[in-house]
């Protein structure tokens, strides 16, 4: 339970009125792991006040590495490390030693979003508040720990197009059938994508067979695409969990220009190989067009699509593994031989 040196009845109150509320949210969310085991204090009350509390109710508190500063209406205001509070006077207010900079998290924050805020500030823990800066809880160590187990696992699932319950896949125990159910969706939207890429390349038969090199650069073309767009798509979930409200224009922009960077030096790259592999100047512009056109454009994409699935609340980590492969390698594809087809005319 919470304890205010003042008014801790109503405060212990207002603490299991806004946990109730909180259980009916969904379990991955900040509010979902917090614990009320915690001190808050008043800004009028003392370190000694503090060292009393601690060696009376010890027993009370799960987190005792800080303690948190609140108003009267359970805002709050600031932090006291245990360490500041035991190297203090008893008779220092508290207003005059806590720190006013706080890391909080909301309180509808997805929980993967508490291990960045750790890590980036080297905390124990972490305070969670409502839209009006009221503090609901505290997620402990221990809980951040094991949320930063539970998201580790999930991620490696998920990237490679399993979404289960982590427990159940990693138990040797679980049916075979089970199993085959979590991994069989993603599967199949490979393989619709895999279909859908083979048509693209059927439609440009006629080019194939009148350039048939072609086709051996096909699983370059694939591969730098699928890697670009990758890469872009593991800073953006990354940056939305560090931090929500960054600029998206300027994000998007500055993507936009590393995938032309990107894109002009392998468009070098492959030119020359072409040049000194396979000879004519037009095929070694219709390789080094194509890669630099297709790694701007998937590192557009792979950073729109994930900030528009977050901006749905929405997991953008849901896009990894064969979602994000089928729209590289099809738009891909396409944009390879639309680009040969348009190029060869000129010849």
């Amino acid at each position: 339970m919470v304890i205010n040196l003042k008014n801790s009845n109503l405060a212990l109150l207002m603490r299991k009125v806004q946990f109730f509320f909180l259980i009916v949210r969904p379990l991955e969310t900040a509010g979902n792991r917090i614990t009320t085991g915690f001190l808050s204090v008043e800004e009028e009350d003392t370190l000694g006040d503090i060292k009393r509390t601690f060696l009376k109710r010890a027993k009370e508190f799960e987190i005792i590495d800080y303690v948190y500063v609140v108003d009267e209406d359970n805002v709050i205001r600031g932090v006291i490390s245990l360490k500041e509070v035991l190297q203090g006077l008893d008779e220092t207010k508290v207003k005059s030693v806590m720190k006013k900079e706080i890391v909080s998290i909301d309180q509808h924050a997805d929980q993967e979003r508490i291990i960045y805020l750790i890590l980036e500030n080297d905390l124990k823990a972490i305070p969670v508040v409502d839209n009006k800066n009221h503090l609901l809880g505290v997620v402990p160590y221990h809980t951040i720990l094991n949320i930063f187990h539970h998201e580790f696992r999930e991620d490696i699932l998920r990237s490679a197009g399993i979404h289960h319950e982590v427990k159940e896949i990693e138990d040797v125990a679980t049916p075979a059938l089970k199993l085959v159910k979590a991994r069989l969706p993603s599967l199949i939207i490979g393989l619709i994508g895999g279909l859908v890429a083979a048509y693209v390349v059927t439609g440009f038969e006629q080019l194939l067979t009148s350039y048939l090199a072609l086709a051996a650069f096909i699983p370059v073309m694939i591969y730098l695409s699928d890697a670009v767009g990758t890469q872009s798509q593991t800073l953006i979930v990354r940056m939305i969990a560090i931090d929500p409200k960054f600029s998206v224009g300027k994000y998007l922009v500055r993507e936009i220009r590393i995938g032309g960077m990107l894109g002009i030096i392998f468009a070098a790259l492959l030119f020359i190989a072409t040049m000194l592999g396979w000879g004519p100047l037009y095929f070694g512009l219709i390789i080094g067009t194509s890669i630099f056109m297709s790694m701007i454009f998937q590192a557009f994409i792979a950073t729109y699509l994930s900030i528009s699935l977050a901006k749905h609340r929405v997991d953008p980590g849901v896009t990894s593994g064969p979602i994000t492969t089928i729209i590289s390698d099809v738009t891909t594809l396409v944009m390879y031989f639309g680009i040969a087809s348009i190029l060869l005319k000129f010849i």
